[in-house]
């Protein structure tokens, strides 16, 4: 591809600085949390994936350092399959993680690098682990060549800051690499690499490049190899990608940019990854939006994907459905949340032929009160919701997503799974939050019922004990 990533570019010494200290598996690597818009079919829709969007659940106090101490963590995750061949596999990724200071004579921290690579094992199929684990290690390696720059960088500013008279104004540079796991099945492992660096500006930056391999061969799957017919399968997207930035949920996060801005940024590069719901194509800030957008992510769903020509090898065959945004339409007279029921997004949950209207919104008032509101055709559920978070909903909020789930494809049915962090610990030095997710079922009879709570997010490929 054309262009060289940002994380590369600002990861330039990042492993360098880690390559001294010791690794220690299994510890949690930090996330960085993402916001991932999905399908349109003739009407604007939206959503996102572990978002950091700025809609108001997002734009919570309790939310507000989603970008910079991440809450999620991929390591130990695991995954039972069974291969092509009938061989019971057992996949696993875990952290390699490395911590490393650099400081001055007087003992300040100049620079702090912490650094969480993905090993990869699995069971009956350890060739193609090893060609795994050999290009990642490979793509790290790009970091550890650099020289003593940033380093540098750091002492210097620390200098002119003693010197200063009104000094005080250094504080250490920092540095991270990070991973998640955004699908893990029988035919393909995704990873999303994220590199964040703070060099004592306003504020630091990072941005992400996608891995996506074929379990059954180890081999890293390109852009091209999605399809036999790739430039009509690129072009078709492309336009997808184009009207999808048209909608209300993107407009407000980018700068207008034009069609060849979106060719470049999307599609020219490693930036992308399958997930569980679609393929998701991910911008790094400043590339289509301003750095308080964030990383911008479009998702092209699988069945859009299935009707583009998507290889066989890479269709996603489990109970994930769908991941939508919530709705964020605001009163232009007085800028207040406008909770009027109009459908998003329409999808047949209970199995009667005909679709439901769907419009599901969250909103944090400034005393921070929450409120939800959920609409199936027309009629608010918010309060079926309300009553199953009860108390825990003073100490927490849910996903800025939502996710149509299949519990039981024999059915006929489609589930709603509400995904909720809850920031309550047993204690007052217990600080670990927890994820949950709330499964509820919309019946013939249009009753929505709720069926169970679920540890985890189900939206995620699922992480051992």
């Amino acid at each position: 591809m054309k262009k060289k990533s940002l994380p590369v570019l600002l990861a330039a010494s990042l492993l360098a600085l880690s390559a001294g200290a010791c690794g220690t598996e299994n510890a949690a690597p930090s996330e960085q949390e993402q916001l991932d818009i999905s399908s349109i079919d003739g009407e604007a829709a939206a959503d996102t994936e572990d978002s950091s969007s700025k809609n108001e659940i997002a734009d919570s106090p309790e939310n507000q350092d989603v970008e910079e101490s991440p809450q999620d963590s991929d390591t130990n995750v695991t995954s039972n399959h069974t291969d092509a061949s009938g061989t019971h596999s057992r996949v696993s990724v875990t952290a390699d993680e490395t911590h490393n200071e650099i400081k001055a004579d007087d003992g300040t921290v100049l620079l702090t690098s912490d650094v969480s690579m993905p090993v990869v094992s699995i069971e009956g199929a350890e060739d193609a682990a090893a060609k795994i684990n050999a290009d990642i290690a490979d793509y790290y390696a790009v970091f550890s060549s650099s020289d003593e720059e940033t380093v540098s960088m750091a002492r210097s500013d620390y200098e002119a800051s003693q010197a200063d008279e009104n000094g005080g104004w250094f504080h250490g540079y920092g540095q991270s690499a990070s991973f998640r796991v955004t699908r893990m099945d029988d035919k393909v492992l995704s990873l999303e690499l994220t590199v964040y660096s703070d060099t004592g500006g306003a504020h630091g930056n990072y941005g992400s490049v996608g891995k996506n391999y074929d379990l059954r061969t180890g081999n890293l799957i390109g852009l091209m190899d999605l399809s036999a017919d790739y430039e009509a399968f690129h072009a078709t997207a492309l336009d997808y990608m184009v009207n999808l930035a048209q909608t209300p949920a993107y407009k407000d996060r980018l700068f207008e940019p034009s069609k060849a801005d979106l060719d470049s940024a999307l599609f020219d590069g490693e930036n992308w990854t399958f997930t569980l719901s679609g393929i998701s194509f991910f911008a790094d800030p400043y590339a289509l939006g301003p750095y308080a957008s964030g990383e911008i992510y479009f998702r092209l769903p699988y069945e859009k994907a299935y009707d583009l020509g998507l290889k066989e090898d890479y269709h996603y065959n489990g109970n994930f459905m769908e991941e939508r945004y919530y709705t964020s339409e605001y009163a232009p007279d007085t800028g207040e949340l406008s909770i009027d029921g109009t459908p998003e997004y329409s999808f047949d949950l209970n199995g009667d032929g005909t679709q439901e209207g769907l419009a599901f919104y969250g909103l944090v008032s400034e005393d921070g009160s929450q409120r939800y509101a959920y609409y199936i055709d027309g009629t608010d559920w918010g309060a079926v919701v309300e009553e199953q978070l009860g108390e825990l909903a003073k100490n927490g909020y849910l996903a800025t997503t939502y996710v149509l789930y299949d519990v039981d494809p024999s059915d006929g049915l489609t589930e709603i799974a509400l995904l909720f962090t809850d920031f309550s610990g047993d204690s007052a030095a217990d600080s670990e939050s927890r994820e949950y997710t709330y499964l509820f079922r919309y019946t013939k009879d249009k009753e929505l019922q709720f069926l169970e709570r679920r540890d985890g997010f189900i939206s995620r490929p699922p992480q051992s004990s």
